[in-house]
């Protein structure tokens, strides 16, 4: 792993080498190509706990760095968005929301 990452714990779970940063909330995967979602899963839940929630980020082309085999986890805090794929979330109440639906009504 680099040596001028910020603050990283390196451990194996799971037969993976893994890079874990709670300050940043990142977590760092090391694979030969196999790894699957059910074991990223797995590694999250094991670091960060079942209750906590990840995204993994895909930029665009131009910024894409892809030359070690790593997978990147990032931990979402409570008040971060993050999709409801089961649809069963209350809509934020936001200022931003509100202003956007009062705009909405008034036309």
């Amino acid at each position: 792993m680099r040596q001028d990452y910020p603050d990283p714990t390196e451990m194996e779970i799971m037969g993976f080498q893994v890079m874990v940063d709670d300050t940043l909330g990142h977590l760092a995967v090391t694979h030969d190509g196999s790894i699957t979602w059910d074991q990223l899963q797995a590694i999250k839940n094991l670091v960060w706990g079942d209750d906590a929630r990840a995204i993994e980020v895909y930029p665009v082309q131009v910024e894409v760095i892809n030359n070690v085999p790593l997978r990147h986890l990032w931990r979402l805090g409570a008040d971060d968005f993050c999709p409801d794929l089961l649809g069963r979330a209350e809509p934020r109440q936001t200022l931003e929301a509100r202003f956007h639906k009062a705009w909405e009504d008034a036309q």
